[in-house]
Order: C-alpha cells, then sequence, then structure tokens
C-alpha cells in the first residue's frame, strides 16, 4: 500500500530497530501481567480450598495445601519485588534488555509453576474448563513464548554474563 511521505513515522528503513528498542517495555508489561495472573489464580484457590472438602475437612487443613499455598505466594512476593525494582529502572530509563529478559523470563516462569500448582490443588475439577484454574493454566503457557520465547530471554542473559 502506498502512503503520502506525511505518513511515515520515523525514519524510513528503521522499523526493526525501532521494535527492538522497545523490547524491555514489552517484556516488564509481559512480567506484570505474568505476576498479577500468578496473584489471581491464587486468590482464587485459595477460596476454593477453604470451601473444598477431603478426608470430612477443607483442603486448606491439610499441610500440603497449605505448604503449597506458602510457597506460591512467597514466590510471587519475590517476583513483585524485582518487579518494582525494574518499574523503578524503565522510569529512569535505565531497564537495559537483560535485566527485561530476567524479569520476563522470571515472571513469565513463576506464572506456569503457580498455575500449574493451583491446578493440583482443584484435583479434577482444576482440568475442567468450567474452573477458572483451568484457564489460568492454559493462558500461562503463552506467557513464556510471546515477546520473545524464554530460551531467548536465557540467551540475551548470558549474552550479558559471558559474550557471544
Amino acid at each position: 500500500m502506498k502512503l503520502p511521505l506525511d505518513a511515515l513515522l520515523g525514519e524510513e528503513g528503521k522499523g526493526f530497530a525501532y521494535m527492538m528498542q522497545e523490547l524491555p517495555r514489552e517484556r516488564l508489561n509481559i512480567a506484570v501481567i505474568g505476576i498479577y495472573a500468578a496473584e489471581g489464580v491464587l486468590n482464587g484457590t485459595i477460596d476454593y480450598v477453604k470451601e473444598r472438602k477431603a478426608f470430612g475437612a477443607p483442603l486448606s487443613q491439610l499441610q500440603n495445601t497449605r505448604f503449597g499455598l506458602a510457597q506460591c505466594k512467597t514466590d510471587i512476593e519475590c517476583n513483585k519485588a524485582f518487579l518494582n525494582q525494574c518499574i523503578d529502572r524503565y522510569t529512569r530509563s535505565e531497564l537495559d534488555v537483560p535485566t527485561a529478559a530476567m524479569i520476563k523470563l522470571s515472571s513469565t516462569d513463576l506464572q506456569g509453576r503457580v498455575a500449574d500448582a493451583c491446578l493440583q490443588m482443584h484435583g479434577g475439577y482444576g482440568y475442567m474448563v468450567e474452573y477458572p484454574v483451568s484457564r489460568a493454566f492454559v493462558d500461562a503457557r503463552i506467557q513464556r513464548i510471546y515477546g520473545g520465547a524464554n530460551e531467548i530471554m536465557k540467551e540475551v542473559i548470558a549474552r550479558s554474563l559471558v559474550g557471544r
């Protein structure tokens, strides 16, 4: 399609370079989604295990459930601290590519682990599409792919450490 010259955004032929400049922001955004999606599925699971009973008591009374919830919450809070550090760096125009890759890698892996743990706590119900945890589990998978697959994030981080 032909456009008039005044419709050009930026310099001709620089589109890819412009896109690359925005990768840290994109990855930061994916990280925010990953962490808060993990927190959302955890909160829904907490409600569920308080109501669902096994062996005559709520699942929330089982030590395995309690330890799983505690681990998920701890991991989320640790990732939030790193996220807040990255947001602060971004607002000062100091968020570099390797650090953005680290928060994207960490938070999307977290999202997948938390969704998996929460689905497990739902038992067979967790696999049924009627339950939000099922959708959260499926949604978590794509997070590790777009914005650069997590394997690419590892390569970006490694190159910042040891070079090519």
